[in-house]
């Protein structure tokens, strides 16, 4: 049997589709798989009943505080180059600590999610070969379209829209550029010389197959690298349904800013304390993104939990209002409700963009009165008009992530 060594970081964002995903691959007996992760992801790890390989042990402190910055990076590049230098003093030592154990007990594949290039660049120094996972695929460059980290670009179809495109891709690309000269000297230590291969590709995603985790409809038009397979979303998570009773009156709303940005989420309680005071129709459900935890408060119509898993619950509800996550945008989608959207960081504004650009929800007009209008106002459309997002949601049923990566693995003319 194949074995496959799925690498990824403590974040659910990132590792709780691995999981999923090398879950559904055991469980179909495609391969035996690890999962090689810090030690915080063990409790997920074990809740999915998988082998887990720790790496970086006693950093997880610092591997969390790349994550969660005291305030928002955005386009910054000051802020941006302050978490790629700390970043990179971590890719050393993992280099050194994957090659030790794949040196002595090599997998036959390895996938390496793209926030820990390291890994399949490792993987390719020993011979193994090497997938790259994707939850975010807006991020990869491409020949043409609209490019992400810009703010959130909507996509236009217009000579005007594409000069501003190709602005935006060389943007990127002189940015990525100047940081590689930044920090050449620790990126020769990985391994690498320089960003990209002689077809344009970046080298820090594998150039035999980048595992899309979400649906091409979703994402703007756009030539993707033949390599890019569209898998379809990976929204379950690991533990079990937490204890949930959500109330029945005129509607329930979800509030999630997912598993990061710790300054936003207080100010965004405060925020919807004062929608729910304005808005007794509804029962409001904050999730602050804590997996794992059973804790919750209530005070009227708010409902304070440590965690709500969207795989588990988001049926319960009528509308969400999220950052732009792709497991929570991917879960309202899946669920067929409408999205108020507040981006706060990262790629949140570019999903924004996809989610508005769809017809699939709106911005978030951060006033509580404003708040309440405009979820009334989705909750109207959607009992009157019917259900804007429903054939993204008959397209997400279309998608068999699981059952597609095992055709894949099966099928690698690699020799695995």
């Amino acid at each position: 049997m194949r074995s496959i060594d799925f690498v990824a970081p403590p974040f659910a964002g990132h590792l709780f589709p691995a999981l999923q995903l090398a879950k559904g691959l055991a469980e179909r007996g495609v391969a035996r798989v690890r999962i090689l992760s810090s030690p915080g992801a063990a409790g997920a790890i074990a809740a999915a009943g998988l082998s887990h390989v720790e790496f970086l042990k006693n950093r997880d402190a610092e591997i969390w505080a790349i994550a969660n910055t005291p305030r928002r990076v955005g386009s910054n590049p000051f802020a941006m180059w302050n978490q790629v230098q700390r970043n990179l003093a971590l890719m050393k030592d993992l280099q050194n600590e994957l090659s030790e154990l794949w040196s002595v007990h090599p997998p036959d594949l390895v996938i390496a999610d793209f926030v820990v290039p390291v890994a399949g660049l490792t993987a390719k120094s020993l011979g193994i070969p090497w997938w790259t996972g994707m939850p975010t695929p807006c991020v990869l460059e491409t020949p043409d379209g609209t490019p992400a980290y810009l703010g959130g670009w909507r996509s236009y179809d217009n000579p005007l829209a594409r000069i501003r495109d190709l602005l935006g891709r060389r943007i990127v690309r002189t940015f990525k550029k100047t940081s590689a000269r930044l920090f050449a000297a620790p990126l020769r230590e990985l391994g690498i010389e320089g960003l990209y291969r002689a077809d344009g590709t970046e080298v820090v995603y594998s150039p035999d197959c980048i595992l899309a985790y979400g649906m091409k409809e979703f994402e703007f038009s756009r030539t993707w690298p033949e390599h890019v397979e569209f898998i379809g979303p990976l929204t379950e998570s690991p533990f079990p349904p937490e204890e949930f009773t959500p109330q029945t009156c005129g509607g329930n709303i979800l509030i999630s800013l997912g598993t990061h940005l710790p300054w936003a989420k207080e100010r965004a309680i405060d925020l919807f304390r004062q929608v729910a005071r304005i808005s007794p129709e509804f029962s409001f459900y904050f999730s602050r993104g804590i997996p794992g935890s059973d804790r919750w408060e209530v005070e009227g119509n708010f409902h304070l939990y440590d965690y709500i898993s969207y795989s588990h619950h988001m049926t319960h509800f009528s509308a969400a209002v999220i950052h732009g996550g792709t497991g929570v945008t991917y879960s309202a989608i899946e669920a067929g409700l409408p999205m108020l959207v507040w981006p706060q960081d990262y790629d949140q504004f570019d999903h924004a963009a996809r989610i508005v650009q769809h017809g699939l929800g709106r911005r978030l007009r951060p006033s509580p009165k404003r708040i309440a209008a405009d979820l009334r106002e989705l909750i109207r459309l959607r009992r009157e008009l019917g259900n804007p997002s429903e054939s993204y949601r008959e397209i997400a049923k279309t998608y068999n992530p699981v059952e597609r990566v095992a055709r894949a693995v099966q099928g690698f003319a690699g020799g695995i």
